[in-house]
């Protein structure tokens, strides 16, 4: 018996002595992989499986590392009806490489901002930061196919009451090493002055980015999303003034948001009586990597929509109606004339400098307000003159109405129209810009497009496909960009005027309809 025993020991032992040299076997040649055939296969991983890659020893992290070296930006949108199953679509599509995401914008045209949120979580961690917004309409490329295309909401015919939803999701991925990525949101609680919430998200931002990239230091891009509230226009004109010219400011000025900090688990639910106004991506140089960040850029193109008529006035009496809605109600002098117009006589006058021709489009009034702005109590007040465009909803034989708010007796406007032929020259103009900027001397490459177009463009109004995709299809055909359709666009731009007194007057044009802004991602090796 004890012969047996020994026997059957001295088997045991031999046997996981061959299994341990088969294992080591087994495992000598991933051990020993070539550099090279080791990042042409994690190259191909997915998002997820490349980051449990990562993590296996130096050497695969090393390599993971040279394989995430270069930034990424990436767009894909779903028009399947059923929300889940459209968020699962563009998630499959933008994590099917490797990833790290910096930030996510996920951009629906209906449905439940709560439950795209929750999803994106589940997928991308909670440590990252995450804008969701209601839009009017998404373009880009489509998960299914990678094929361009745009879907906007339906609007209702002369015989139908309402407007039929249709969903679709754009998500958008970044990847900007050498860079830090967060939101900042604005929050007016009940009672507190636009001026004050302003001064503190001017002051968030400086913060933070004085944390991330050192004291003085410019943040180099915010995208802003917006809630439809009388305190949006004014703290966007806040920031306008506060921040540098070198600082790219972009964004939807009008819509639905939620937002979660990268230091936030999940979306974080306000008090009864507080509103959301603003939440901004704030992207910052990080000073612990100069070399990368210093190869990020940031640009930004403007495509134009509207001319302007050969009508100037200057607003006389002038009141507010609806406070939550807000429109208001005016009068107004033609320049250089005493007399006061009613809304009828400024209408007639539009009739007859366009020779009694339809109108295809409502006109907008293009007010310059020109007001004085400062950032907390110390520093001292100065003027900052701002373009403002205020649609008009029509008129009586008093008043002119129009909407929106803001407007002070004395502010000088002048009437405009929306303009395919300027959008279309606008749009060729842009088209050019990218084109210069792929041949700069420095030979960026292009890592991420964005767009934010006005609702009012589109198919329809173009009478064709994909126009105001144009500028990226025809300049970086494989780009994976990304857009939505707006009911205002954000995107600062300087124009200069002839004043009453005929001096020149620097006018900023930070706020947009009929236009579309173009947000242009690149990196130089």
């Amino acid at each position: 018996m004890a012969e047996v025993s020994e026997t059957r020991k001295e088997m045991t032992t031999k046997g996981k002595s061959e299994n341990s040299k088969k294992m080591k076997t087994d495992t000598v040649p991933i051990a020993a992989m070539n550099e090279d055939l080791l990042h042409n296969i994690l190259l191909r991983l997915p998002a997820k499986s490349f980051a449990f890659a990562s993590c296996v020893n130096r050497s695969w992290s090393s390599v993971c590392n040279r394989i995430l070296s270069r930034p990424k930006m990436i767009s894909a949108f779903s028009r399947n009806p059923d929300q889940l199953r459209a968020g699962e679509e563009v998630l499959e599509k933008v994590l099917s490489e490797p990833i790290r995401p910096d930030f996510v914008i996920a951009n629906i045209t209906c449905g439940n901002m709560e439950e795209t949120l929750t999803l994106i979580i589940e997928r991308v961690g909670s440590r990252v930061p995450i804008i969701v917004s209601v839009v009017t309409g998404v373009l880009g490329k489509e998960a299914c196919n990678d094929k361009a295309g745009e879907v906007k909401q339906h609007s209702p015919g002369d015989d139908e009451l309402f407007i039929v939803p249709n969903f679709a999701i754009l998500l958008t991925i970044g990847y900007l090493p050498g860079m830090k990525v967060d939101v900042i949101p604005v929050i007016q609680a009940k009672g507190e002055s636009e001026s004050d919430i302003g001064d503190k998200f001017v002051m968030d931002i400086r913060n933070y980015v004085s944390m991330v990239s050192g004291h003085a230091a410019a943040p180099a891009c915010l995208i802003l999303f917006g809630e439809d509230t009388h305190a949006t226009e004014p703290v966007l004109h806040k920031l306008d003034y506060a921040m540098p010219a070198e600082t790219v400011i972009v964004g939807d000025q009008i819509g639905e948001f939620l937002h979660k900090r990268g230091n936030e688990s999940r979306n974080v639910q306000l008090p009864k009586d507080d509103c959301r106004v603003l939440a901004g991506l704030i992207f910052a140089r990080d000073r612990h990597r100069p070399a990368q960040a210093e190869r990020i850029q940031f640009d930004t193109a403007i495509s134009r929509g509207m001319s302007s008529v050969n009508l100037r006035y200057k607003a006389a009496n002038v009141n507010v109606s609806r406070p939550r809605c807000p429109s208001t109600l005016l009068t107004a002098k033609r320049r250089g004339e005493a007399e006061v117009l009613d809304g009828e006589q400024i209408l007639d006058d539009i009739d007859n400098i366009l020779e009694n021709h339809i109108w295809e489009n409502d006109p907008y009034l293009g007010v310059i307000k020109r007001r004085k702005y400062s950032i907390g109590l110390e520093e001292k007040p100065k003027i900052m003159s701002s373009l403002v465009f205020h649609q008009v909803n029509g008129s009586d034989d008093q008043d002119l109405l129009v909407d929106g708010a803001g407007i002070k007796t004395g502010d000088q406007f002048q009437v405009y129209l929306p303009d395919l032929k300027v959008a279309e020259a606008s749009l060729n103009a842009v088209t050019s810009q990218l084109r210069n900027l792929k041949s700069k001397a420095n030979k960026p490459e292009i890592v991420g497009g964005f767009a934010f177009v006005g609702n009012s463009r589109g198919d329809l109004f173009f009478g064709r496909p994909d126009a105001d995709s144009s500028p990226f299809l025809e300049n970086f055909p494989e780009l994976r960009f990304g857009g939505i359709f707006c009911d205002n666009e954000i995107g600062r731009n300087l124009f200069v005027e002839e004043g009453e007194e005929k001096k020149e007057v620097s006018i900023r044009r930070f706020l947009h309809v009929y236009s579309s802004v173009y947000l242009i991602v690149s990196y130089t090796s």
